[in-house]
C-alpha cells in the first residue's frame, strides 16, 4: 500500500488532536476523533448493533479508516460512539462540531435529532443542552450519492481515473465538542483596513452582552483595545503599530475577545489585496504595491487518507515545501481544507487562491477534449449552455448559490486568502455575471477570478487562462489583471511511488534530469518574458503532488520523492518579481 511518512504516525486514539479552529479558540474543547462503532447497510434506521470500527475522521473509502469500501447511492453509513462530560462543565452549553461530512448527514444525541446537514464541504454544529455526566450517545447517519448533479463533488468520481479521483464518503474532517457559557460570542468577522490603520469587528452574541471587549497584542505587547457597541461592533485604531502581512513577512496580531465568562482567542493580519498600474499594465497589488503571485495548484489528497491529511504535520510539510521552493502562493483546488491548513498558510506566509467547489452533471467529454486546443466561448446566461456545462437542473444551481454564503463566512477571517475562484474550466458554470455580483456582495475585500481558464464572461478581476500542450502565449486585455491560473503539468513516472500502473500528465519526461531542464526552460523562455512584456501577475503551476493516476506533481503522491530541485525552483521564482 502507498503511504506517506505521516500516515504511519497517525495516533489511533485521537487522530488530528490539535485544536481544529485556531481562528476562534476556547479552552474547553474536546476532540472526538478516534475509533467509532460503524455499520454500512441499506437501512436509514440506526442499527441495534455494530460489528465494525472506523477511524474518524477518515473517509470510508480510505485505508486509514479501516473500512476501505466504496459507497453506493442507496447505502447508509452509521457512526456511533459515547462520550462523557468533564467535571465542572455540566452547567455549560455544549456545541458539537462536524467540520465536514460528505454528503447528507443526520446527527442524533441521546436519541434526539439535533442536526441535519446537506453538502460535503462546509462545517455544521449542534447546540446541546441537558447532557448527562456520563454515557451520552452520538449517532450519525450519512448517505452519499457521489455522482449526483445537485451537490458539489469536485474531482470525486465513482469511475475514477485520470483527473478524476476516488470518492470521499462520510465524516472526513474533525468532530469535536466545545463548551460555552450561557452568554457567549457566537461568531465574528474581521475587517482590517491597512489604509486607515484600523481593525473593525462585527460580532454576533448569544444572550446578554456583558461589557464585551476586544484586546489586540503584537508579539506579546499590548497594542489597542475596543469595546463592542449595542450592534456588536467595534473599531480598533492601531495608530503607529501597523505591521503589514506578506508572504515575506507574515506578521500576525493576536486578538482576544471577551464577553463575561466567554473568552475567545483569535488572530488577524493587516493586509490589502487590490490592483495597481505598473509599467502600463494592471497588476496584482499587495499592500498597495505591485506583487507577483507565483503559486501551484494543490488538490490536497493523500494516498492513505484521501482528502483528509493524516496528521497536522502533513499540512505543515506541504506548506513548508512550497515556501522552500520559493513559491508565495497556492491555489487550493476542488476542496476546502480544515482551518488548520489556512492557519499554517497565515503564520508561515503563503497567499491562498481559493476555489469554490465544482459540481453539476458530468462534464461533456467533447468539451474537455476540444477546449484545450481550440479556443471558443459561450454566453452562459442561456439555458442550453447551462445544460451543456452541467447546470441544466435548477436544483443544482440553487444548491451552488446556497453554498456560497457558508463558504465565504467560514473562510472570511483567513488573512492569507486573497482570491476567490468562482468557476473552473466551465464545469457547472452558469450566469457568471450575476453569480459574481452575489459573491462580491458577500466579500468585497478580496480579488475574484470569475472564470478560471475557459468561457470568460468578461467580469471579475482577472483575465484568467489555462494553457497546456502548447507554448504559453497570452496578451493583457488592459482591463483586468492577467493570470495564468493553470499551466505546466509536466509528468514523470516514479516506480514504487505511484498509485497504480496507469498514468496521466500533460507532458511526460523520462528522467528527473530532463524534467528539471524542462521546468527551467518553461519558466525562463515563456513565463518570465510574459511578466515583463505583458504584465502577467499570477501563475499557477500544475501541481504540488501527484494525485492517484495524475503524475504531474512537484513531488510524488506519497511525498517521498521530490521531483523538482528546490534550489532550481527557488532561482526561477526569484525572477518573478516586479
Amino acid at each position: 500500500m502507498l503511504m506517506s511518512y505521516e500516515g504511519a504516525r497517525v495516533v489511533r486514539s485521537c487522530p488530528l488532536e490539535e485544536h481544529p479552529r485556531p481562528q476562534a479558540k476556547r479552552k474547553d474543547v474536546f476532540i472526538l476523533n478516534g475509533e467509532w462503532d460503524f455499520e454500512i447497510n441499506k437501512n436509514k434506521d440506526i442499527p441495534a448493533s455494530f460489528e465494525k470500527m472506523i477511524l474518524v475522521p477518515f473517509a470510508v473509502e480510505t485505508e486509514l479508516s479501516g473500512i476501505t469500501q466504496r459507497v453506493a447511492k442507496d447505502d447508509f453509513l452509521h457512526y456511533h460512539r459515547t462520550f462523557d462530560i468533564p467535571e465542572g462543565l455540566e452547567h455549560k452549553i455544549a456545541i458539537l462540531h462536524f467540520d465536514a461530512v460528505d454528503q447528507i448527514a443526520d446527527v442524533f444525541v441521546n436519541g434526539e435529532l439535533v442536526a441535519h446537514h446537506e453538502g460535503g464541504y462546509t462545517p455544521f454544529i449542534a447546540k446541546l443542552k441537558g447532557l448527562k455526566q456520563t454515557g451520552n450517545v452520538i449517532d450519525v447517519t450519512v448517505s452519499d450519492d457521489t455522482d449526483s448533479e445537485i451537490f458539489a463533488r469536485a474531482k470525486q468520481m465513482n469511475k475514477n481515473g485520470g483527473i478524476w479521483y476516488t470518492p470521499t464518503s462520510g465524516i472526513w474532517q474533525s468532530v469535536w465538542l466545545e463548551f460555552v457559557p450561557e452568554n457567549y460570542i457566537e461568531s465574528f468577522k474581521l475587517y482590517p483596513d491597512l489604509d486607515k490603520k484600523t481593525l473593525k469587528i462585527k460580532a454576533t452574541f448569544v444572550g446578554e452582552v456583558k461589557d464585551a471587549v476586544a484586546e489586540v497584542t503584537y508579539k506579546g505587547k499590548s497594542v489597542a483595545n475596543g469595546v463592542f457597541d449595542e450592534k456588536g461592533e467595534t473599531t480598533i485604531r492601531l495608530g503607529r503599530s501597523v505591521h503589514p502581512w506578506s508572504p515575506e513577512e507574515p506578521n500576525l496580531y493576536d486578538l482576544l475577545l471577551k464577553d463575561g465568562e466567554d473568552v475567545v482567542e483569535s488572530y488577524f493580519a493587516m493586509r490589502k489585496f487590490s490592483s495597481i498600474m505598473h509599467e502600463g499594465h494592471l497588476v496584482l497589488a499587495l499592500n498597495n504595491k505591485p506583487y507577483f503571485a507565483s503559486g501551484v495548484l494543490d488538490q490536497g489528497y493523500w494516498p492513505e487518507s484521501g482528502l483528509t491529511a493524516p496528521t497536522d504535520q502533513s499540512l505543515i510539510n506541504d506548506v513548508k515545501l512550497l515556501k522552500d521552493m520559493g513559491f508565495n502562493m497556492v491555489r487550493k483546488h476542488i476542496k476546502i481544507e480544515p482551518m488548520r491548513w489556512y492557519y499554517h498558510c497565515d503564520r508561515l506566509g503563503l497567499l491562498v487562491m481559493q476555489d469554490f467547489i465544482t459540481g453539476g452533471a458530468p462534464y461533456k467529454k467533447i468539451l474537455i477534449n476540444l477546449r484545450p486546443f481550440i479556443e471558443f466561448n459561450f454566453n452562459d446566461t442561456k439555458p442550453r449552455i447551462h445544460k451543456l456545462l452541467g447546470r441544466g437542473n435548477p436544483e443544482s444551481k440553487a444548491q451552488f448559490l446556497k453554498d456560497m454564503a457558508p463558504i465565504v463566512d467560514h473562510l472570511f477571517n483567513v488573512p492569507s486568502l486573497y482570491c476567490w475562484v468562482l468557476f473552473n474550466e466551465g464545469w457547472g458554470q452558469f450566469d457568471t455575471a450575476e453569480t459574481y455580483k452575489k459573491l462580491l456582495a458577500l466579500d468585497n475585500t478580496r480579488t475574484i477570478d470569475a472564470n478560471s481558464g475557459w468561457y470568460d464572461q468578461k467580469v471579475g478581476d482577472y483575465s484568467s487562462r489555462h494553457i497546456y500542450f502548447r507554448k504559453v502565449k497570452i496578451r493583457h486585455d488592459n482591463v483586468r489583471m492577467l493570470s495564468l491560473s493553470e499551466f505546466g503539468g509536466y509528468s514523470l513516472k516514479t516506480p514504487g511511488h505511484m498509485f497504480d500502473e496507469k498514468s496521466f500528465g500533460y507532458k511526460e519526461y523520462k528522467t528527473i534530469e530532463d524534467l528539471n531542464l524542462g521546468m527551467k526552460k518553461l519558466y525562463e523562455t515563456e513565463i518570465v518574458p510574459l511578466m515583463k512584456k505583458e504584465g502577467l501577475s499570477t501563475t499557477v503551476y500544475t501541481q504540488l503532488t501527484d494525485v492517484e493516476q495524475e503524475i504531474n506533481g512537484l513531488v510524488t503522491y506519497d511525498r517521498k520523492i521530490t521531483k523538482i530541485d528546490p534550489e532550481l525552483m527557488r532561482s526561477l521564482n526569484a525572477m518573478l518579481k516586479f
